[in-house]
């Protein structure tokens, strides 16, 4: 049996290694390093942090050097390969899970959207909803996540879940799934979602597509299938997963509709806390300084004022800016403009930007090609501000401006300050 081995004579009783052991297995006594084995899970993460070389891996060859990579990344023959889809074979995953990401207490909005994914997913099929819970001190939310409509809730509640603890979080989150065995996981695009997903899917040597902007179950074989832009946006791919379980993908924010509260919740909650095992992050928080809120702000804005290339030069956004200020809307752009570094991408709309669905949008120098509509044809309202008659933009819009938008924006300004000016005698 592998395992982890202090050698004394190289130990120099540093600490380091006691300090990073995520299951707390190492500890410091009379200067030397030792090794529980009932805690050790021979992670082997301990190993290339030694500065003095004296921790051993027994499952390592002996020529392992700290610093080599610790994946066999060579073609595994024909019995290997068929143990591998064996131990992962689909018919004993079932359900559909999602991912409850949470802060300061409560659910993340996209939750609902993804839980509205998995039940899109599921009708008609009588396949389960889970929702793994993950975190310290957050039973109460349990409630929240039943009368989203899931059918049982699996709650993992440890001190060890700590907020920024991504690393703990990803282990017990993989611990979780390989004993429940769900055949769909399902998260959200946010930051968290893709620092944990990948995590998960690595551990679990399965598949991960992120961004997904279409879910679809295979009548035939029951595979998901998601839809995702691809080339930088040029394309939309179809993808599977057909070998691996779970099957695991992020969705983009505000792209599905949220899950609408059930009337009388039925589902369950299954507390795993006493089950699964939470290891010790190795990051230390010092300190969390909240920055400054997305200056886009796009997903929550109730009217959107989007430029593209058409507005020529960088030098006439004070002109978008001041127009956007006079109606209290804020600033999208079109990938093309982002690239030419006119605007930050956090102002991208579109495949490989934000998806919005405001209640007013202006398509300002915006042809309208399909990389940039699909994130915004949901809106209610679309005024297209275009010199080109013949841009695909108007097939879209509401209203229709043939024009230049220097000189069309300047009159919206001066109708606008005409209007207000009448408000006050």
């Amino acid at each position: 049996m592998s395992q982890i081995r202090i050698l004394p004579s190289n130990c120099i009783g540093c600490g380091t290694c006691v300090q990073l052991c995520p299951f707390e297995a190492l500890s410091l006594a009379e200067g030397q390093a030792h090794v529980d084995h009932d805690r050790c899970v021979v992670c082997g993460s301990c190993v290339p942090v030694c500065p003095a070389d004296a921790i051993v891996d027994d499952s390592l060859p002996d020529d392992f050097m700290p610093g080599d990579s610790m994946v066999d990344w060579s073609i595994p023959d024909e019995p290997d390969a068929k143990r591998i889809v064996k131990s992962n074979e689909a018919s004993s995953f079932s359900g559909i899970c999602v991912y409850a990401e949470h802060t300061d207490g409560a659910l993340v909005p996209s939750v609902a959207e993804v839980i509205g994914a998995a039940r899109q997913l599921t009708e008609g099929t009588g396949l389960p909803i889970s929702a793994v819970l993950l975190g310290s001190e957050i039973g109460h939310l349990t409630g929240e996540l039943l009368e989203l409509g899931v059918d049982e809730v699996w709650l993992v509640d440890s001190p060890n879940l700590q907020p920024y603890a991504e690393d703990a979080e990803a282990r017990c989150m993989s611990e979780l799934l390989a004993e429940l065995k769900p055949a769909i996981v399902l998260g959200s695009g946010t930051r968290r979602g893709r620092s944990i997903f990948p995590r998960v899917a690595a551990r679990m040597n399965t598949g991960l597509c992120a961004d997904c902007i279409s879910l679809s179950l295979d009548q035939d074989t029951g595979n998901l299938v998601v839809t995702r832009p691809a080339y930088g946006g040029s394309i939309v791919a179809k993808i599977v997963i057909p070998h691996q379980r779970p099957q695991m993908a992020t969705i983009k924010e505000h792209v599905f509709r949220p899950a609408s509260k059930v009337s009388a919740p039925s589902g369950t909650v299954r507390d795993m806390s006493s089950q699964i095992r939470v290891s010790k992050t190795v990051l230390e928080i010092l300190e969390v300084v909240k920055g400054r809120a997305d200056p886009a702000n796009l997903l929550q804005a109730d009217t959107i004022v989007a430029v593209g290339r058409g507005i020529k030069k960088a030098e006439n956004l004070p002109l978008i800016y001041e127009f956007a200020g006079a109606i209290g809307a804020s600033v999208g752009a079109t990938r093309a403009a982002v690239d030419l570094g006119w605007m930050h991408p956090s102002h991208q709309i579109g495949q490989t930007g934000s998806i919005v669905k405001p209640r007013v949008y202006f398509a300002c120098g915006i042809s309208g090609a399909l990389q940039h509509t699909v994130g915004m044809e949901e809106a209610e309202t679309i005024v297209a501000i275009n010199s080109d008659p013949n841009a695909p933009i108007f097939d879209l819009a509401t209203y229709g401006i043939v024009g230049d938008l220097l000189e069309v924006i300047p009159a919206f300004m001066e109708t606008l300050k005409a209007e207000k000016h009448q408000a006050t005698i």
